[in-house]
């Protein structure tokens, strides 16, 4: 019977959205009375329709246009679904050229008395800001916004460039319904690429119209004849793809992915070739190789490296000091730390350029790693920039240029290549910041040549904890606890605390470890990047330790057990990507007060993930009123295939029962 139900609530589901005529503006109150998404009522929000068209619109004397309309329809179900009330709409915005929006209109409708009361977005919230040198965004918030709020807008985006945004299924909310359309002429050829988890397909046909434009001619004979002018009609066929989709569901994002915009489901366009009437085909799409030699020859790469004149004098100082090639690197990699402050633009041009930004003290990454580079080679090393793509820009599944955003500089010595980012106050050779660790970039140099260059940490991102705890015979719990933050660890460490005073950073290590009492809290190496930072401090605890009776139990590991896990989905589509490889190392001994005896201890363990991708270690001996408790989880791999995600789990799982399970003493 409930099988029969189920599938009577399907077709009845599917014959709704199917009958459902939706019009910006006629919201119903069945929509507004809903409280929770009918096929996920965890989510906070959804959209209940989208409607995406893109096509082709020729402009006389101007070419074609590539115009993109949106019009979206998204419910709110309560105050955490609050930030989906806000919308960036990004813009190519260049000194030569940008792409325009227009008609943007939006409302906001609840439900008020039995009655849809619309709230207009007002002109005077809706705000244009630059992102970098060439991309801006136009950003609004809906107003009035309340649990069970709908919402909706709609615009229109007008490009001169023949780009076409990712059309988009997937989100971190469900999709209800959604209709997409690309138009495309037949002398524009695209590739296409499908990313995500969820199937969609689509319905082709084809489409034909004419245009008329003016066409220039020139009497090839005399060249001192004027130009004429003539009406041209061409007849074009254009081909439609259309998507309809309904019942997405949502792509929550979990710990360890380096970007959940790779995973979404979505169909990239990448524009290739331009086939139009009686001219050779042009081609845009290339190689790799094609688009690092094109990066190479027009971004400006060639000219700002070998500038060197802005330098010299301080080079020379520097050089003076230095003894070997490494105390070079590490010089002019400091030096140029100090001497060029990053104002946060990513990119592969420059902002400023090597020289006014040398002399200004501040520029954008390519500016400050360029530099870097320039001084390096000018120093005797052979150095040379990696282009990248940041975690955060994504990974591109085509040759483009747009692929990358970032650049760091490769200095090769006779045991391997030392990668530089001089844009991160703390970094030091081969730590780069976290932000550029993503997969492989591009070493390129003057004469066209480029190689994959591995971005991947050597050394793995290390704690390691000696903790030593004395109880007494009331159960309170007093000692030291010492921790080396190493390598990507003491980079995020500084990251995180380099500028907060110490006593702040004592309230938050409190309140993180379970209202522990700490004092004599020592710190070293804060803002040393070429020293580990160690940590140390005494603690007092009342709450550590049940006493029931005559009996006391305690976690091994006290306030330093793992306790929850980061993977929480029953399934998870996507990889996992830790960044580094992983090392967190405890070793705890436990001083048992006089008058108890050891009742039970946890068994000893050594457990290994499938093919060497990591290991825990758990070993736990005792020497008359003393117990030694060692520890040590290894994540041994950056990227943990998907299809081993269960036994990823089951691993961390195993790691949080043995930190939970309890020592017992006894009074004797």
């Amino acid at each position: 019977m409930k099988k029969v139900l189920l599938i009577l609530l399907v077709v009845f589901t599917t014959n709704i959205l199917s009958s459902q005529n939706y019009k910006f503006g006629d919201v119903s109150k069945e929509e507004l009375q809903e409280t929770v998404y009918p096929l996920d009522s965890s989510a906070n929000a959804a959209i209940l329709y989208k409607e995406r068209k893109t096509s082709f619109e020729y402009v006389p004397n101007q070419g074609f246009n590539v115009i993109t309309q949106v019009f979206l329809r998204l419910k709110i179900y309560n105050k955490e679904g609050f930030d989906w009330a806000t919308n960036k709409i990004s813009y190519y915005n260049s000194s030569n050229e940008r792409e325009m929006i227009s008609g943007l209109k939006a409302i906001t409708y609840n439900l008020e008395k039995n009655k849809i009361v619309e709230t207009k977005l007002s002109r005077k919230d809706i705000f244009d800001e630059e992102r970098n040198m060439y991309w801006s965004q136009q950003k609004f918030t809906m107003p009035n916004i309340k649990e069970g709020s709908v919402i909706e807008w709609r615009y229109k985006l007008t490009s001169p460039f023949k780009r076409i945004d990712d059309v988009q299924f997937q989100y971190e909310i469900p999709v209800k319904k959604m209709n997409a359309s690309v138009e495309i002429p037949e002398y524009f050829i695209y590739k296409k690429q499908f990313k995500g988890y969820h199937p969609v397909f689509a319905k082709t046909e084809t489409k034909s119209r004419s245009i008329n434009f003016t066409e220039k001619e020139r009497n090839v004979r005399d060249i001192t004849s004027r130009a004429t002018f003539s009406e041209v009609k061409i007849d074009l066929l254009s081909k439609l793809e259309t998507y309809e989709v309904s019942n997405i569901p949502a792509l929550i994002e979990e710990a360890y992915v380096n970007n959940i915009e790779n995973y979404k489901t979505a169909i990239q366009y990448e524009y290739s070739e331009l086939h139009w009437p009686r001219e050779p085909i042009k081609y845009y799409s290339h190689s790799w190789e094609d688009v690092v030699k094109t990066i190479y020859k027009n971004y400006d790469f060639g000219s700002e490296i070998y500038k060197s004149n802005h330098y010299s004098d301080d080079l020379a100082v520097i050089l003076a000091a230095a003894k070997t090639d490494s105390e070079k690197i590490v010089g002019i990699f400091e030096f140029v730390k100090q001497k060029v402050k990053w104002n946060k633009y990513n990119g592969i041009t420059k902002f400023n350029g090597t020289r006014k930004a040398y002399k200004e003290a501040v520029g954008n990454v390519f500016d400050i790693n360029l530099n870097l580079v320039s001084m390096l080679n000018k120093a005797g090393l052979e150095a040379n920039p990696v282009i990248l793509s940041t975690r955060a820009h994504g990974i591109s599944f085509f040759p483009t240029i747009d692929g990358f955003n970032y650049v760091v500089a490769a200095v090769k010595l006779p045991e391997g290549l030392v990668l530089l980012d001089a844009t991160e106050k703390y970094s030091t050779p081969n730590i780069l910041p976290f932000r550029a660790l993503n997969g492989e970039g591009r070493l390129i140099r003057d004469n066209g040549s480029s190689e994959t260059v591995s971005l991947d940490p050597v050394k793995p991102a290390a704690t390691v904890t000696i903790l030593r705890v004395e109880i007494d015979e009331e159960g309170i719990i007093k000692g030291q606890n010492r921790t080396n933050y190493l390598n990507h660890q003491a980079l995020n460490y500084r990251e995180k605390y380099a500028a907060i005073k110490n006593d702040d950073i004592v309230i938050k290590l409190e309140e993180n470890k379970g209202g522990l009492e700490i004092s004599d809290f020592e710190l070293s190496g804060k803002k040393e990047a070429y020293k580990p930072v160690m940590e140390t401090y005494k603690f007092y605890s009342e709450n550590s330790i049940d006493v029931v009776g005559d009996k006391m139990f305690f976690k091994p590991l006290f306030f330093e057990a793992t306790t929850t896990s980061p993977f929480k989905l029953k399934k998870r589509e996507y990889p996992i990507n830790f960044g580094t490889t992983l090392s967190s190392k405890k070793l705890v001994n436990i001083l048992i007060p006089e008058g108890y005896v050891i009742e039970s201890i946890p068994e000893s363990i050594y457990v290994k993930l499938p093919n060497n991708y990591g290991s825990y270690k758990f070993y736990i001996s005792t020497s008359g009123n003393i117990i030694n408790v060692s520890s040590h989880f290894k994540i041994d791999t950056i990227s943990f295939p998907t299809a081993n995600y269960e036994e990823l789990k089951e691993f961390y799982k195993m790691v949080i029962d043995k930190s939970l399970e309890t020592i017992v003493l006894t009074k004797g």
